[in-house]
This record gives structure tokens, C-alpha cells and sequence, in this order.
């Protein structure tokens, strides 16, 4: 079996990289699955998205560029617009996936898939309100809204203001907050030692507590 039959025969999902390849590949060296990698890239068989992190160019399983986003950066977790829309927070498609990390300083990359940008949230824990859907880390509604909030530097006084600038469904969010304790809302706003998330959590007290 070629290079390229066994990569479609073992993978479990579009994305892979050079750590799954060197699984499947256990019986070559590194500079045989970089040399048969190479012809296959040049072959546009396969695809790079950074060194390291690859797809098939045609595939039967599905790809996803959430699983893509944790892939190419980490640690991370998806966030901020993207995963305001993916709960249904936000009505419209977000056309760049966003995503928190660790790390301070921010990091964009622009591949065949989209674009791909991560900024860094600050609290402690680092994955506090955060999931796991379908293997993929996704801030909970409450984590994305805050550091939504804290990646703008917006101080909102009002409700009103926070739906306008976000467009953020009121009642989705009711839906949200009231799953939280007015203690734990604040104390989350607490926790990014900025004043636009403690504003953000007086909001959402005063409007649904």
C-alpha cells in the first residue's frame, strides 16, 4: 500500500499532522515520510495548512474548520464571535474563526480554509466555562460573552448598548444567564481584572437577577 492509500485507510479525521504520521508511518524514518509528504504536496493530493498540519485535498469524512482551529494552534479553545454564533448568541455567520489562547500575544493565519485568529484570554483556570462538542474545545455562552468583551476593551453601561455593537439575541442570552447565580456572574467578570468585564457582569445582573 502507497504512502497515499494508507494516510486515506488510517486517518479518523480530515486534519491530520506530522505526530499522526509518524503513528502510521512507525516503520519509516523521518526523512521517508517527509520525502513521500512532499510528492503528495507537490501532487496537491494533500494539503498544508502550516508545517506540521495537513488534509486531504478529497476526502469521505467530513471536515470541519473548528477541528482545524485546534489544530494549528494551541493550547486554544474556539470563542469570542465564533462561538457567540455557534450557540445562537449572535444572529449572523462569523467569516473568521476566533478563537482563545494562552498565550498574550495574538497569532493570525490566513490558509485555503479561512482565516484563523487567536487572542489571549487571561482567567484562571484557562479552560473555566469551556466544553468539549464533538472533540472540540468551544467556550460556553458566558465564557464567549466575556471574553468577547474583554478582546474589545468596550466598557458598556447598558443593556441596550451591548445588543447594538454585539447583536446579541436578548432572549438567548436570558436564556444563558439565568442558568448562573448573580455571585458567579460577577465573580467571573472579577476573575479578567478589566473593568469592562465587571461592567459586563453588572449588566447582566441588573437586567436578569
Amino acid at each position: 500500500m502507497d504512502f497515499y492509500s494508507k494516510i486515506v485507510k488510517t486517518i479518523k479525521s480530515s486534519i491530520f499532522t506530522d505526530e499522526d504520521l509518524k503513528l502510521i508511518f512507525c516503520d519509516k524514518n523521518l526523512s521517508q515520510i517527509h520525502n513521500s509528504l512532499s510528492y503528495y504536496l507537490k501532487k496537491q493530493k494533500i494539503i498544508k495548512y502550516k508545517r506540521g498540519v495537513y488534509s486531504l485535498s478529497e476526502s469521505h469524512l467530513p471536515f470541519s474548520e473548528l477541528v482545524l482551529a485546534a489544530k494549528l494552534y494551541g493550547p486554544s479553545y474556539i470563542s469570542f464571535e465564533s462561538a457567540l454564533s455557534f450557540h445562537g448568541l449572535i444572529p449572523e455567520a462569523v467569516y473568521e474563526f476566533t478563537s482563545a489562547c494562552f498565550q498574550s500575544k495574538k497569532k493570525i493565519f490566513k490558509t485555503e480554509a479561512g482565516n484563523f485568529s487567536y487572542s489571549h484570554s487571561p482567567i484562571e483556570p484557562f479552560l473555566l466555562e469551556v466544553e468539549e462538542v464533538d472533540g472540540v474545545l468551544i467556550a460556553a455562552p458566558i465564557r464567549a460573552l466575556f471574553d468577547t468583551v474583554y478582546k474589545r476593551k468596550i466598557n458598556y453601561k447598558f443593556l441596550e448598548n451591548l445588543e447594538s455593537d454585539l447583536r446579541i439575541d436578548l432572549e438567548e442570552l436570558e436564556d444563558v444567564v439565568i442558568k448562573y447565580s448573580a455571585s458567579e456572574i460577577i465573580e467571573l467578570g472579577e476573575k479578567y481584572k478589566k473593568q469592562t468585564t465587571r461592567s459586563l457582569s453588572d449588566i447582566l445582573v441588573r437586567s436578569f437577577k
